[in-house]
């Protein structure tokens, strides 16, 4: 077994924690408006796994919300479920 298929088997074994140092989730969305873009569906598999996972907990009851630079979007967790999370 080469070294690279060690370390690959080694960080699947042990998840997102190795030897004390957690790995770095690279491109993963942060907000809720990247679910539908392609970084969103390729991190979570579909844009709805992508909102059902970032709208758990959030405000699903506005149709509107203000961003971080103060414009006025339309809420992509309106009218889902809070308490839905996939699996």
């Amino acid at each position: 077994m080469s070294w690279a298929a060690l370390v690959a088997v080694a960080l699947s074994a042990f998840g997102t924690e190795v030897w004390g140092q957690a790995q770095i989730e690279v491109n993963r969305p942060r907000s809720i408006f990247e679910c539908d873009t392609p970084i969103g569906e390729r991190w979570y598999g579909s844009t709805d796994r992508c909102l059902r996972e970032l709208c758990a907990g959030r405000n699903v009851t506005n149709a509107q919300l203000v961003d971080d630079d103060g414009h006025l979007r339309r809420n992509p967790c309106y009218g889902r479920d809070p308490f839905e999370r996939s699996e």
